[in-house]
């Protein structure tokens, strides 16, 4: 049985999400900070940065200002958004997951997971995760569901309206 999660909005201020209760659309992310905690499933997402600002604060200061003050080391950070070079979205580990480190890559794999369920697409970029630096989801997650495919303004034009055929010209030529 397949429990229904509550859709949750993206705010630009600090938001922290219980994961197997609510549900939000990564693709919905510009660019922010996040922490996740596996054990927990607690997702804290940190302020949206436009692309030009200068990050004044640090995943520990976010996480403090969403009320947790415990188990830092706990909480899986990164770096997520979509737009730009990547219009799929990319998630990036910070610090890089390396897997030698089989608890932090144990954890950093759970963290996948729950972007999986929660707008990860197989075009997604994964940045820092493995002994790669930049894979696409897909690579690590297979069956992830393709990005919606919409046609190019140039490829529409050139698309014949529904309902207009080719005529003949001749045929519809007026007589004289």
């Amino acid at each position: 049985m397949r429990i229904q999660r509550e859709k949750t909005e993206i705010v630009p201020g600090i938001m922290r999400i219980d994961t197997a209760a609510q549900a939000i659309d990564m693709q919905q992310i510009d660019n922010r900070r996040f922490m996740f905690h596996p054990g927990t499933g607690v997702l804290v997402l940190g302020r949206q940065y436009a692309v030009t600002s200068m990050a004044n604060s640090s995943h520990a200061q976010e996480l403090a200002d969403a009320g947790i003050t415990k188990d830092y080391d706990g909480f899986v950070r990164g770096w997520i958004g979509t737009g730009g070079d990547y219009p799929y979205g990319v998630i990036h580990f910070a610090p890089s997951v390396d897997e030698r480190n089989l608890s932090l890559f144990e954890r950093a794999f759970d963290t996948l997971e729950m972007f999986a369920r929660n707008g990860g697409l197989a075009s997604t970029v994964i940045r820092g995760f493995g002994d790669r630096w930049e894979q696409p989801f897909c690579a690590i997650l297979p069956g992830l569901k393709e990005p919606e495919k919409k046609p190019s303004v140039r490829g529409r034009l050139k698309q014949k309206p529904e309902g207009r055929k080719d005529r003949n010209k001749e045929t519809e030529q007026q007589e004289r």
